[in-house]
């Protein structure tokens, strides 16, 4: 059996690209993966609405859900609470226009509060920036 020299490219080739196409798809796999786990980001929004109104406890989490890239973010009722917005960003060494610049990834937290201080319902949206932890946006409601 010989092997020739453009068989022998042939298969070094297609496994070069499946390595670095594996390689390719790990980093993007990492990349949209928060490095904030979330209880650590309900830890972290329970503790700033809790900062925003001291006055309302007993804050639990309905829900928390984590997106790659929130560039608006709408409540339950359709409302908007959140809006990434800049004109420009770094892109390698330069700035780059906004449509090639996106928002970091984010836990988005509902948190409620049972009735009291005269309010039946107490709301809470916090966004947790999925890769330091760090609170992006908070809001509060009470009705």
């Amino acid at each position: 059996m010989r092997v020739d020299l453009r068989h022998l490219l042939e298969v070094a080739g297609m496994t070069a690209l499946i390595v670095v196409v594996a390689i390719g798809g790990f980093l993007v796999f990492q990349a949209v993966r928060p490095r904030v786990s979330q209880a650590s980001a309900t830890a972290v929004a329970i503790r700033q609405v809790q900062q925003m109104d001291p006055n309302v406890r007993d804050f639990a989490v309905l829900s928390a859900r984590y997106d790659a890239a929130p560039d608006r973010v709408y409540d339950d009722r359709g409302n908007l609470i959140y809006s990434e917005s800049h004109s420009s960003c770094r892109v390698l060494l330069f700035e780059g226009p906004a449509w090639l610049c996106h928002a970091d990834g984010a836990w988005i937290v509902h948190l409620r509060a049972p009735a009291q201080s005269g309010f039946t319902n107490h709301d809470a949206w916090v966004l947790v920036n999925g890769q330091n932890g760090t609170v992006s946006s908070a809001s509060t409601s009470s009705s």
